[in-house]
C-alpha cells in the first residue's frame, strides 16, 4: 500500500474505516485497550525501552510511558504530526521494514493492528529481531478475518488495506518460523461509548473474538559479527 494512502481521510475520513466502526480514529483514545496492553506486557516484562511500531497518534506510546521509556514510529506523516496533540514521547516517521534504529535497542516492541498491512512482512519482522535485545518481548494485536474480511466483507465493509488476513496459527507459525517463542496468545474486544467502557479478553475460544493478542519471547540469536545500524 502506498504510504501516501494514510493521510487524514484514512484515520479520520468518513470512507475509512473508523467512520464506520468508531467514527474516527482520535475516538480511540478513549478505548480501554491500551491501558489493558500494558497490564498484560508488563506480566512478562517489568523494564527498559519500547517501542510503538505503527503508533498512528501516539495513544500507546502515551500510555506505555509509565512504565517504559516509550518510543514510536509510524510511516504516516499526517499520524505523527497528530501525535503531537496527544503524546509527549518520541514519535518519528518511519518505516517498518527499515527501522532506523541500531541492534538490541529495545526491551520490548509493541505493533498494534499494523501487521496486517504490511506487504514486506518477512523483512518487517528481521527488523523487529535485528533492533530487539535477546530474551526481548515482542507484542501483536491483530484482526480476526472472520470478522474483518468474511462477515464484514460481505457487506463491502471490509479494510482494504489490510494484505495478511491471517488466522490465528497462521500468525503464530511466522512468528516462530522467524525466531520468536510464542509465550501467550488471547482473544480480545475493546468498546467505548461516552463515559461506558468495555473490556474482555480471555484465552478460550478466541477465534470469537473480533482480535487477538499475542506476546512472544525472541529466541534468535544474531551471530556476533553481524551488522548493526
Amino acid at each position: 500500500m502506498d504510504k501516501n494512502f494514510y493521510d487524514e481521510d484514512y484515520f479520520e475520513g468518513r470512507g475509512s474505516n473508523y467512520w464506520w466502526t468508531v467514527g474516527s480514529y482520535e475516538k480511540l483514545k478513549g478505548f480501554p485497550h491500551w491501558e489493558e496492553i500494558m497490564k498484560f506486557i508488563w506480566k512478562f516484562i517489568d523494564r527498559g525501552r519500547l517501542l510503538d511500531i505503527g503508533c498512528a497518534y501516539g495513544f500507546l506510546v502515551r500510555e506505555a510511558s509509565k512504565y517504559f521509556e516509550s518510543f514510536g514510529i509510524d510511516i504516516s506523516s499526517f499520524a505523527v504530526k497528530k501525535s503531537k496533540e496527544y503524546c509527549k514521547g518520541k514519535i518519528s516517521r518511519a518505516s517498518a521494514v527499515s527501522l532506523p534504529f541500531k541492534k538490541e535497542s529495545f526491551d520490548v516492541i509493541t505493533v498494534v493492528d499494523t501487521l496486517e498491512h504490511v506487504s514486506q512482512i518477512n523483512l518487517c519482522i528481521k527488523e523487529f529481531l535485528r533492533i530487539l535485545k535477546d530474551d526481548g518481548v515482542l507484542f501483536l494485536q491483530v484482526p480476526n478475518p472472520l470478522f474483518w474480511s468474511c462477515i464484514c466483507g460481505r457487506f463491502g465493509l471490509e479494510d482494504k488495506t489490510h494484505l495478511n488476513d491471517f488466522w490465528l496459527k497462521q500468525w503464530q507459525t511466522v512468528l516462530e518460523k522467524s525466531g520468536f517463542e510464542i509465550i501467550k496468545n488471547v482473544g480480545m474486544i475493546a468498546v467505548s461509548f461516552g463515559k461506558v467502557r468495555f473490556f474482555i479478553k480471555s484465552g478460550k475460544a478466541p477465534l470469537l473474538f473480533p482480535a487477538w493478542w499475542i506476546i512472544a519471547k525472541k529466541v534468535f540469536r544474531f551471530p556476533e559479527h553481524g551488522e548493526s545500524r
